[in-house]
């Protein structure tokens, strides 16, 4: 909701019986054990010629511009597979200023579950700087995190043309020398919805695993959008991981 028609207050639920599970693992699942909790509560406003978010299960890459095209489906290939930058500190605040010129900047800092970002000795904590610059049909961003004991660099670029598919891609390394890659392409008109498909690599210098991905997304009407697909996680053991789910999106 919004008291002023420029902030947003923002309160999310979450449950399910899918822990444990790839569903859970990928689709933004909390193991809730169908227990309903809430996952998080925000309250976004504006502050001189910035903009601020601050609350519970606020990331540092909150505001962060981004340069991605593709719609994602799962958590591993969201943020074009820059799935580092938040960190694991959820509960913080974020700024970020828009120059007008197509360069923005935000940072943020976070701290542990739950602590509303108050930092103690126990708490991991979250920093995040990132630049971007983006136009209407091509973009770049470079996103800085540093999550206490490991450190992250992350490049994100995309291609829109008017008229063909959009291309994302995405690479993410850690002081470690493990690495991540991402690509994935959006075609926007694709009878009455659009097409996703995506890959992703998961961060390891001993292993190349993958996930893949493939959704069509499609407007019912002016306030729910349906959007069905599959996903395919390579492991360790052989053994993929296989899932198909259907997402709902209401608006009122």
């Amino acid at each position: 909701t919004s008291f002023t028609g420029e902030d947003s207050l923002d309160i999310a639920l979450i449950g399910g019986n899918a822990g444990g599970t790839p569903v859970d693992a990928f689709m933004g699942g909390d193991n809730t054990a169908d227990v309903v909790v809430l996952d998080g509560i925000s309250y976004t406003f504006p502050l001189g010629g910035a903009t601020v978010i601050v609350g519970d299960g606020v990331g540092v890459d909150d505001l962060n511009t981004g340069a991605c095209a593709y719609s994602a489906f799962t958590d591993l290939l969201s943020d074009c597979g820059a799935n580092n930058v938040g960190g694991s500190g959820d509960s913080g605040f974020a700024v970020a200023y828009d120059f007008g010129n197509g360069l923005t900047m935000a940072g943020g800092l976070s701290g542990g579950p739950g602590n509303f970002g108050l930092l103690t000795e126990e708490d991991a904590s979250t920093i995040g700087l990132e630049a971007a610059y983006t136009a209407d049909t091509y973009g770049v961003s470079v996103a800085f995190t540093d999550d206490e004991t490991v450190t992250y660099w992350t490049v994100n670029a995309m291609l829109a043309p008017e008229g063909y598919p959009s291309l994302s891609v995405g690479y993410e390394t850690d002081d470690s020398d493990s690495d991540a890659i991402f690509a994935g392409l959006t075609f926007d008109e694709v009878g009455p919805g659009s097409v996703s498909v995506g890959i992703a690599s998961t961060a390891t210098d001993t292993n190349d695993l993958y996930q893949y991905e493939l959704s069509y997304s499609y407007p019912v009407n002016d306030g729910m959008t349906i959007t069905p697909g599959v996903f395919i996680s390579e492991q360790l053991d052989d053994e993929d991981d296989t899932g198909f789910v259907v997402k709902t999106s209401f608006s009122f």
